[in-house]
């Protein structure tokens, strides 16, 4: 099989069992990187709709606590 390499195509098939492994890792940490990324943009998501939520009920309180007293 053939693959790309900073624009040269090389065949695969060819390679050391070391140099292999190496683009195996690598491939590995990008598809590890862009998962991360995903739960990354997730977290932000959650994060402000949490934060939203927190300030509605701080304000919701607020006034309850105001009207007791």
């Amino acid at each position: 099989m053939a693959i790309v390499i900073d624009g040269q195509e090389y065949d695969d098939s060819k390679f050391s069992p070391e140099l292999r492994n190496y683009i195996t890792s690598r491939q590995e940490l990008q598809v590890n990187k862009t998962r991360l990324n995903l739960e990354l943009e997730k977290i932000d998501v959650l994060t402000e709709h949490f934060n939203k939520k927190i300030v509605d009920l701080l304000k919701k309180e607020a006034s309850t606590e105001i009207k007791t007293k």
